[in-house]
């Protein structure tokens, strides 16, 4: 009997993290994706290096420990979810704009930001469980699967959770 040549993914993912080559490579490869998905949740670029960091020192550290049951990619957008909240837990509140600070703020009329703003509106006015499906379905491009191992709900759950996001954008651009 033929062994067969490619690895299912349980072997991958063991592959992976217990080969520091493919480990680095593996960081170098998502470590924009993971920052701009950082960026997103926390209030401050200082706040998604540092939670970025501390995802892939996770990761490293937890080789030995990994559950193969999941994907690789699955398992570090776990491990960045955690960490986000983990800072915003922590998280002092954010102090208000100086006159000076709100002066050099573009008008975004003028910009053609017009749309985005209303959008970036729109979606903060989302419950937090849909803005982090949605955020991961567009925003990071992640498959359903994926999802349901980062959050932890069945595939079903967010097909409807995701209906639901995007019929209330919908509704909430129009009255815009």
């Amino acid at each position: 009997m033929k062994q067969s040549k490619s690895m299912d993914a349980d072997e991958c993912g063991r592959a992976l993290l217990s080969n520091p080559d493919r480990l680095a490579r593996f960081a170098e490869e998502h470590y924009d994706e993971i920052f701009r998905y950082c960026a997103r949740r926390l209030p401050s670029a200082e706040d998604a290096k540092d939670a970025t960091q501390e995802v892939f020192l996770r990761l490293a550290k937890s080789r030995a420990a990994y559950d193969s049951r999941e994907k690789p990619l699955a398992y570090l957008y776990t491990c960045a979810r955690n960490v986000c909240i983990d800072i915003m837990r922590r998280a002092r509140p954010v102090s208000t704009l100086s006159d000076a600070d709100a002066e050099r703020i573009p008008d975004p009329a003028q910009n053609g930001m017009h749309e985005d703003l209303l959008l970036a509106d729109a979606l903060s006015r989302l419950p937090a469980d849909e803005r982090e499906v949605l955020e991961l379905r567009y925003g990071q491009d992640l498959k359903v699967a994926d999802i349901a191992a980062v959050v932890g709900k069945s595939r079903f759950a967010l097909r409807r959770i995701e209906r639901r996001a995007l019929e209330k954008l919908r509704e909430m651009m129009e009255d815009d």
